[in-house]
C-alpha cells in the first residue's frame, strides 16, 4: 500500500505542487466564512447580510471556474494568474473599506476572478504524473481538500475571535495573495497552450453525452457531501447537542482522508457512479441516530467514500476531456461541484423542517444515489453503442483493405 505513494511522491515536481495546494485551498475554503464574519463584527449587520455577500462571491466562483479553465487552455497559467492575481490584490486591498451594498457585487467580482486553485492542481497532475499514479494523486488531491476543509475555515474563526474580524479578513487575503505568486513563481505544467491565433476548440468538442454524465454524477456526490453538513448539523441542534458539531465534522473529515487513502492504494478502484451511489445510500440510515455519539458512529461509514467519491468524479473528467479542453471541463467540474451544494443544503434543509432528521437523510442520500444510478446507465449504453461504432468502423475498413488487395492482384 505504502509502495504506491512512495511511487507517487517520487514524481518530479509533485510534492511542491501539492503543499502549494494545500495551501492553496485552505483560504479558497475559508473565504466564504471569513466574508460572513466581516460583515457581522465589522460592519455590524445580521448573518442573512453577511450570508448574502459569501453567496456573491460562490455565485461569481461558479460563474469564473469555467471562464478561467478555458483561460488556461487558451494563454497558460502564467498569463491567466498574473491578471487574476492583481484582481484579487484590487478586492482584498478595497474591499475592507466598501459599504455593505458596494461590496455585494463587489464580492461577485472578487469570486469572479478568485484563483482556480482546484482546477489548477487537477490539470498539473493529469500532466505530471503518469497513467499508472493518476488515480492515486487524484486521491491525494482530495485528501488535501479534507485537511483545507478542516483548517480554513478553522483558521478564519480562530483569527476573527481571538484578533479581530479585521484581522480574519486580512490574512485570508494575503494568503490568497502569497498562493497565487506562488503559483506563478512554480508554473506548473498543465499542458501546452494553443497560440493565440490558433482555433478555439467548440462547445461540442468537449461537453459529450459522456462528460455529461460524469458532471451529473459530480453534482450528485457534492449533494450527499453537503446534504449531510446540513443534515447532521441541524439533527445535533434539534436534539440540543449543537456542542458536539466539532466533534462530528472532524471525524468525518478524518474518515474522508482516511478513504481516500485506500482507495488511492487500490489497484483497480470502483468506478465513480459505484463510489457515489454507496455515498449517498450509506447517508440514509444516519437519520436514525438521536444522539451524538451514535451520529458519529454512523457517519464514519458513508465519510468514507466522501474522498473516493470525489477523486473518482475528478479524474472521471479529466480523462474525458480531449486535449486543448481539459482546463475549462475542469472548470465546469468546480462549477458542478458547486451546484451539487446549492441543490442538497435546501434540499436537506428542507426535509430537516417538513420531516425531521430521517427525512433529511433519506432525500438528499436516496437523491445522490438515484442521479448516480441513472449517471452510470446513461454511461454504459453510451460506452456500448461507441465500441459498436468503431467495431463497424473497423470492419467496414478491413472490407475494404480486402477489396483494394483483390484488385491489386
Amino acid at each position: 500500500m505504502f509502495s504506491t505513494y512512495r511511487r507517487l511522491l517520487a514524481e518530479p515536481g509533485l510534492r511542491s505542487l501539492m503543499v502549494i495546494g494545500l495551501l492553496a485551498k485552505m483560504p479558497g475554503l475559508g473565504i466564504s466564512t471569513v466574508l460572513i464574519l466581516h460583515i457581522v463584527g465589522h460592519l455590524h449587520r445580521g448573518f442573512a447580510a453577511g450570508s448574502l455577500v459569501a453567496a456573491c462571491w460562490t455565485a461569481g466562483a461558479g460563474l469564473g471556474a469555467p471562464l478561467q479553465g478555458r483561460g488556461l487552455d487558451r494563454y497558460g497559467l502564467r498569463r491567466v494568474f498574473g491578471l487574476l492575481v492583481t484582481a484579487q490584490a484590487v478586492f482584498w486591498s478595497l474591499a475592507h473599506f466598501l459599504p455593505y451594498p458596494v461590496l455585494l457585487g463587489a464580492a461577485f467580482l472578487g469570486g469572479l476572478t478568485t484563483l482556480p486553485a482546484f482546477t489548477v492542481i487537477r490539470l498539473a497532475l493529469a500532466g505530471l504524473v503518469t497513467d499508472e499514479n493518476r488515480h492515486t494523486a487524484y486521491a491525494v488531491d482530495a485528501m488535501t481538500t479534507d485537511i483545507a476543509y478542516m483548517a480554513g475555515p478553522t483558521i478564519g474563526i480562530l483569527l476573527a475571535s481571538t484578533a479581530s474580524p479585521t484581522v480574519a479578513f486580512l490574512v485570508m487575503g494575503g494568503l490568497q495573495l502569497l498562493v497565487g505568486v506562488a503559483y506563478l513563481v512554480l508554473d506548473p505544467p498543465l499542458q501546452q497552450a494553443r497560440p493565440t491565433g490558433g482555433p478555439t476548440p467548440g462547445l461540442r468538442s468537449w461537453l459529450t453525452a459522456r462528460m455529461v454524465c460524469a458532471l451529473g454524477v459530480t453534482v450528485a456526490t457534492s449533494i450527499a457531501v453537503v446534504g449531510f453538513e446540513v443534515a447532521a448539523v441541524g439533527t445535533l441542534q434539534r436534539h440540543g447537542q449543537l456542542a458536539w458539531s466539532w466533534l462530528l465534522l472532524v471525524l468525518a473529515g478524518v474518515a474522508s482522508v482516511a478513504g481516500g487513502f485506500l482507495y488511492g492504494a487500490m489497484k483497480r478502484p470502483p468506478s465513480v457512479f459505484v463510489l457515489t451511489a454507496v455515498l449517498g445510500l450509506l447517508c440514509m440510515p444516519i437519520g436514525l441516530a438521536t444522539q451524538w455519539y451514535w451520529l458519529c458512529l454512523l457517519a464514519v461509514p458513508a465519510n468514507l467514500f466522501v474522498a473516493p467519491a470525489l477523486s473518482a468524479s475528478a479524474g472521471a473528467v479529466s480523462g474525458i476531456a480531449p486535449e486543448g479542453t481539459k482546463g475549462v471541463a475542469m472548470g465546469t467540474y468546480a462549477s458542478a461541484i458547486l451546484v451539487g451544494n446549492v441543490i442538497g443544503s435546501p434540499l436537506a434543509g428542507a426535509g430537516l423542517d417538513h420531516g425531521g432528521p430521517k427525512a433529511a437523510f433519506a432525500v438528499f442520500g436516496a437523491t445522490a444515489a438515484a442521479v448516480a444510478a441513472l449517471a452510470h446507465v446513461c454511461d454504459a449504453r453510451l460506452r456500448s453503442r461507441q465500441k459498436n461504432t468503431e467495431h463497424t468502423e473497423r470492419t467496414a475498413q478491413a472490407d475494404q483493405d480486402l477489396e483494394k488487395a483483390g484488385v491489386t492482384q
